[in-house]
């Protein structure tokens, strides 16, 4: 009965081809989607010459494309919120990616406003070296192992 409305099969209603580019496209294209200011902690994240030397390290080590770090707030540990740090290819629609001497830091608009004012670091002590947020002007109390924080909501910017 379906065909019967349509004369030949050319008429058919077809679905939407649903395009999603690779990774290249959509970093060649990322300014389109997303914002690229430069690292500093006046534009909300500043990147301290360990981290810088790490990353660049890790770009040079990596043969498979642009490594970036991303940064997202998420809820856990023993004061409520934790910083969770990634490598990735991917720039997504809602991320600000810092930029300083070639290397990239993607953090997406609603964990930025938990770190705004923030530095990333690279700490290296006995038991292992890490990328850490220090500095946040928005954390009100943090645990001893300096992993989980709580949130002054007064000094968010809304």
């Amino acid at each position: 009965m379906f065909r019967s409305l349509f004369k030949s099969c050319s008429q058919l209603p077809t679905r939407p081809l649903r395009v999603t580019p690779n990774i290249r496209s959509r970093l060649a294209l990322y300014s389109m989607y997303s914002t690229l200011v430069k690292a500093s902690t006046e534009n909300g994240l500043g990147i301290t010459d360990k981290a810088i030397k790490q990353l660049q390290q890790i770009q040079e080590r990596e043969q498979d494309g642009e490594q970036m770090l991303r940064i997202l707030v998420d809820s856990g540990g023993c004061h409520g919120f934790q910083n969770k740090l990634e490598l990735t290819q991917e720039i997504e629609e809602d991320d600000v990616v810092f930029e300083k001497e070639g290397v990239k830091v993607i953090i997406d608009n609603i964990s930025l406003q938990y770190l705004r004012g923030s530095t990333l670091d690279y700490v290296q002590e006995l038991i292992g070296s890490t990328f850490q947020v220090i500095e946040n002007p928005n954390a009100k109390h943090s645990c001893g192992c300096n992993i989980s924080y709580d949130i002054d909501l007064d000094k968010i910017q809304q």
